[in-house]
């Protein structure tokens, strides 16, 4: 065990140079948001809607070992309507941190990455714009999964996000009739990054 650890410490403490170099972009693009498990009535479907997403990143990767990481900060809209054509939007501000496994090859670097992320709401809308906050919870959480390029500056990416976090909690009051208690927002994620 003590030789393991030994290595790993090795192995950090001899790439801690290039953690440095790594580079800040601009980053923004669409997500298409649904609710998930919203209640048992039929007419509680929720579709699809185009929402966006617009931030800051930073990439740090390891070249030898393939690894990656890329904190952002964004502000994200996140909307969904439902089969009777009621909709509702979130904007939050989100702190995803992509953990990328990639290819350095001569001129693109493809990846995959798993994105865990927290997020806070900071406004509302449709259905929820006469909701007091106390009935909405503010926080969500959640994971991605997805891919992407590197290509010189430009990065491309798509991703997959489940939301965990329960858009209200046990004791909220219904909104419009509808129970939300059990809700998740769910999407794709696509977008385009300018790293400097």
């Amino acid at each position: 065990m003590k030789k393991i650890t030994t290595l790993l410490l090795l192995i950090f403490l001899s790439t801690a140079p290039m953690w440095s170099q790594g580079r800040f972009g601009i980053k923004g693009g669409l997500n298409f948001n649904s609710l998930k498990d919203v209640s048992e009535n039929i007419d509680d479907t929720w579709k699809n809607q185009t929402g966006y997403h617009l931030g800051l990143t930073y990439q740090a990767k390891i070249p030898f070992l393939g690894l990656g990481f890329q904190p952002e900060l964004l502000f994200e809209r996140q909307k969904t309507q439902n089969s009777i054509n009621q909709s509702l939007y979130l904007d939050y501000l989100t702190l995803p941190v992509n953990i990328q496994i990639g290819l350095d090859l001569l001129l693109f670097r493809p990846f995959v990455m798993f994105s865990p992320y927290i997020s806070y709401a900071v406004g509302k809308g449709d259905m929820l714009s006469g909701q007091d906050w106390d009935s909405i919870n503010r926080f969500d959480y959640g994971y991605g999964l997805g891919a992407g390029v590197d290509i010189w500056k430009l990065q491309v990416s798509g991703k997959y996000i489940w939301g965990l976090g329960k858009l209200q909690d046990a004791t909220s009051q219904p909104i419009n009739g509808d129970t939300f208690k059990n809700a998740k927002m769910e999407g794709f994620q696509l977008s385009v990054a300018w790293m400097f």
